[in-house]
């Protein structure tokens, strides 16, 4: 049996596993990792600057949003394990998420699905599509 200190431990793990999720997620550009290629001892290779990789930045964005399979399985789990609503958490990822930070083919998937129960709008602002001097963000929509 579990003492109620071990489960509180795995809620707030899972409860930080999402959190980090959110946080990589809305990384801005500026502070993403710049790939550069150094010599060494032996030969060539790449390696990153300090910060978060763009590519773990899109697994962030997928296990929030992304239906797609595997990763609304792992939202779920690590939802039921911080006993949130995963429905209710992907929605709120939808409003903090910068639109250019969710790939191409996920947005257009997102646009093509009927809005979520209790929202008036689609899940994407279809005006955030539209090329502008200002990157739009969903809050602002």
């Amino acid at each position: 049996m579990l003492s109620a200190r071990s489960c509180m431990s795995e809620i707030q793990l899972a409860a930080a596993v999402i959190h980090r999720a959110l946080e990589d997620a809305i990384t801005p550009n500026e502070r993403l990792a710049k790939p550069r290629t150094i010599q060494g001892a032996q030969g060539r290779r790449q390696v990153f600057t300090p910060g978060l990789k763009p590519r773990d930045r899109e697994e962030a964005v997928r296990f929030l949003l992304d239906d797609g399979e595997g990763w609304a399985g792992a939202r779920e789990a690590w939802c039921e394990q911080a006993d949130l609503d995963p429905l209710t958490l992907r929605r709120r990822a939808l409003q903090r998420i910068p639109i250019e930070h969710i790939p191409a083919e996920l947005r257009a998937r997102l646009l093509s699905m009927p809005a979520p129960a209790g929202m008036q709008r689609p899940p994407l602002p279809v005006a955030a599509f539209v090329a502008s001097a200002t990157p739009l963000s969903l809050e602002a929509a």
